[in-house]
């Protein structure tokens, strides 16, 4: 029975490695001299107890998915807890903005002006 069991892990952990591997190959043969700049965008309000955990998950993601990717921690009406938490994590993981809505606005209206 073990046996079984052993040969169906191995088998679905190759079938998952194959497929992890034709998607490199796939993403390295599409990848073009512009990628463009991808955005992730946590919002939070109120009280969140999940926050740091939340923008440290964006950030690993955001650091695996490509080079170009910024984090932005939206400010939509937290409390002081949490914002102090954040502004922590921000200040300690590079590559993260906290922002208001309207800072956010002003930040997309100056990023994309050249348009």
């Amino acid at each position: 029975m073990s046996v079984v069991l052993f040969r169906v892990l191995v088998a679905f952990l190759a079938v998952v490695g194959i497929i992890e591997l034709l998607r490199a190959v796939l993403f390295s043969l599409l990848k073009t001299d512009n990628p463009g700049r991808f955005y992730l965008v946590l919002s939070f309000s109120g009280h969140d107890e999940q926050a740091e955990a939340a923008l440290r998950s964006a950030s690993e993601r955001a650091r695996w998915f490509c080079d170009d990717v910024q984090v932005v921690c939206l400010d939509a009406g937290m409390d002081e807890e949490t914002r102090r938490i954040c502004e922590l994590v921000c200040s300690e993981t590079p590559g993260i903005l906290l922002m208001t809505p309207a800072e956010f606005q002003e930040y997309w209206s100056g990023r994309f002006a050249n348009l």
